[in-house]
């Protein structure tokens, strides 16, 4: 069995980089970024330099977080079953 992998290097099976920040941009024609609002709803904005557009890829929960808010992760409401995206205190 191999090893988990560490900071920096690829996890095959979900296709991130540990730890390693990185943007959620739309394939929409502006290609805008995916950003926090009102510290917990999950919006397409234009890009800028804040920290609220950067995520990353925690290896231990195997979810995606954000930089501005580390102890939560990316959550679509309702356990999946509404279109709404957030940020949500991780617990797995």
């Amino acid at each position: 069995m191999k090893d988990e992998p560490t900071k920096g290097q690829l996890n095959e099976d979900f296709g991130f980089y540990v730890e390693r920040p990185f943007h959620i941009i739309s394939m929409l024609p502006s290609r805008r970024y995916v950003d926090i609002i009102d510290r917990k709803n999950i919006v397409i904005k234009t890009p800028n330099s804040y920290k609220s557009q950067v995520w990353w890829f925690d290896q231990k929960s195997r979810t995606v977080k954000s930089q501005m808010y580390p102890n939560e992760s990316l959550d679509i409401q309702n356990a999946g079953r509404n279109k709404n995206l957030q940020i949500w205190k991780s617990n797995s």
